[in-house]
């Protein structure tokens, strides 16, 4: 029985990588995302096989139908779950209104939430399993205009370790990862090309401690280090993978 991942959000940027990362490593991935033709090429690149799945986390009959697909396959045996599909949208924090608000809840907290339980039975009956949430620094230390997503990703870090002490007594562990300024699409300044965007990224590297910002796979890297065998013994891990903007 092949060893498998399920990964939210997997048609681009960070998720992309961490499919990568983990077929590189032997695992079978079961791919979610709600861009199917980038899914598609993604799981053309994935060596050790993988599984697509149109699946939009704020749709609960999609997860609920992706889900008992997964649990119907007998030839994988589900180790590990990477929540890392969301939404990034700027906002006003004292005028803005509250839809912004519900979409990147509902995406970013809820989605994982849901295929979270769905995903627990899975690792119940196995005798345990690995749980990686992607968050931000922007929930460790928020900045002006994003207090949504800040906001969502300070709730995902909490969750994730009260994750960690309910999930101790069936053996799931469970870890949170902060990436910092990555060069994936829910960023503006991905889009642009050539000296625009090498102009840019100048700017911001200068921000960082470490003088550069991220790319999808430096976070893969750090992601599949808690997911796997080399971190047995650490759950509730809040990881800024962030070149050290944390600290300024």
């Amino acid at each position: 029985m092949k060893k498998a991942v399920i990964i939210s959000g997997a048609g681009s940027g960070i998720g992309r990588a961490t499919a990568l990362e983990f077929s590189q490593q032997g695992y079978f991935v079961y791919l979610l995302g709600r861009n199917k033709e980038r899914l598609e090429e993604v799981a053309q690149e994935c060596r050790s096989g993988a599984r697509r799945y149109g699946c939009d986390l704020n749709n609960s009959q999609q997860i609920q139908k992706t889900c008992e697909d997964i649990i119907s396959q007998q030839d994988t045996d589900v180790q590990v779950l990477i929540n890392n599909a969301g939404v990034y949208e700027r906002n006003d924090g004292f005028t803005g209104g509250l839809e912004t608000w519900r979409k990147q809840f509902e995406t970013n907290l809820f989605g994982a939430i849901e295929l979270t339980q769905r995903v627990f039975p899975i690792f119940k009956k196995r005798g345990g399993g690995s749980i990686v949430n992607v968050s931000s620094t922007l929930g460790l230390k928020t900045a002006a205009q994003v207090s949504a997503y800040s906001a969502s990703k300070a709730a995902m870090n909490s969750w994730s370790q009260s994750l960690a002490l309910e999930g101790g007594e069936h053996k799931i562990r469970v870890n949170c990862v902060c990436p910092g300024i990555v060069d994936t699409p829910i960023h503006e300044f991905n889009k642009l090309k050539g000296a625009s965007k090498e102009k840019v990224l100048n700017s911001m590297s200068s921000l960082q401690p470490l003088g550069s910002i991220g790319t999808p796979e430096q976070v893969a890297k750090a992601i599949f280090f808690l997911a796997g065998d080399n971190s047995p013994w650490t759950t509730g891990a809040v990881l800024a993978v962030d070149g050290g903007i944390n600290l300024v």
